[in-house]
C-alpha cells in the first residue's frame, strides 16, 4: 500500500497472525494480516533512520528497536500505538532485539556504548557491557540454554548475556571490520549459525 526508498527494517510477527514492518524512513506504520491483506496505520512518532528490527513482548506488545531516534514506540495487542521514554540513546545505538527467557526485551548493540532492556512490567534499564566498539553487533539469537548472543558485524569478539543477567565475551575464529555477519539463526541441533554479510567464511557457535 506504500513505499518509501529505506522504508523499513525488519519485520515482526504478532500473535493474531499479523507482520508488522518496523519503519526505518517510514512515515506510516504497515502490516499484512494473516489473510494477505496489506494495510497501513499512523505512527506515534516519526522521524529518519528510526528504528531497525523489533520483537514481541511477552504481553503482546510489538516493540521497535531504536537506531538514531531518542523516541521508543511500540504497538500493543489490541493495536494502540504509543511512544515511550528510553534511558541511553546515541547515534547507530541498536540494531535488533532479543526476547530473553524472563520476559525482558534486550537491544542489540550497534554503536551503543551500553546495553539496554526492557522488562516484561515495561521498565527501562541499562546495562555495563564487556566490549563495545562501533558498529559493533547486528542482531542476536537467543540459544537453547538461555543465553542471548550478539551477532557481530564490526566486532573482533563475540559477546552474550546469560539467562541470569551475566555479561561475557569469548573468541571469534574470523572476524571482518565492516560487517561480517548480520543477524542469526538457531538450528535445530542448538547451533547459532551467523549469517553473512560480508563475510568470506560461515561461522557458528554450537
Amino acid at each position: 500500500v506504500y513505499t518509501k526508498s529505506s522504508g523499513y527494517w525488519g519485520g515482526v510477527l504478532n500473535q493474531n497472525g499479523d507482520i508488522h514492518f518496523v519503519p526505518y524512513t517510514s512515515a506510516i506504520g504497515q502490516k499484512i494480516s494473516s489473510t494477505g491483506v496489506v494495510s497501513t496505520y499512523s505512527l506515534a512518532f516519526t522521524a529518519s533512520f528510526m528504528y531497525a528490527g523489533g520483537v514481541l513482548a511477552s504481553n503482546g506488545d510489538i516493540h521497535f528497536v531504536i537506531h538514531d531516534t531518542g523516541v521508543g514506540q511500540k504497538i500493543s495487542a489490541s493495536g494502540v500505538v504509543s511512544t515511550y521514554s528510553l534511558v541511553y540513546t546515541t547515534t547507530s545505538s541498536y540494531i535488533g532485539g532479543v526476547l530473553a527467557p524472563n520476559g525482558d526485551i534486550h537491544f542489540i548493540p550497534y554503536s551503543g556504548r551500553v546495553g539496554q532492556k526492557i522488562s516484561a512490567a515495561g521498565v527501562v534499564s541499562t546495562y555495563s557491557l564487556v566490549y563495545t566498539t562501533s558498529s559493533a553487533y547486528a542482531g542476536g539469537v537467543l540459544a537453547p540454554n538461555g543465553d542471548i548472543h550478539f551477532i557481530p558485524f564490526g566486532a573482533n569478539r563475540g559477546q552474550k548475556i546469560s539467562a541470569a543477567g551475566v555479561v561475557s565475551t569469548y573468541s571469534l575464529v574470523y572476524s571482518f571490520f565492516n560487517g561480517a555477519y548480520m543477524g542469526g539463526v538457531v538450528a535445530p541441533n542448538g547451533d547459532i549459525h551467523f549469517v553473512p554479510r560480508s563475510a568470506a567464511v560461515g561461522q557458528k557457535v554450537s
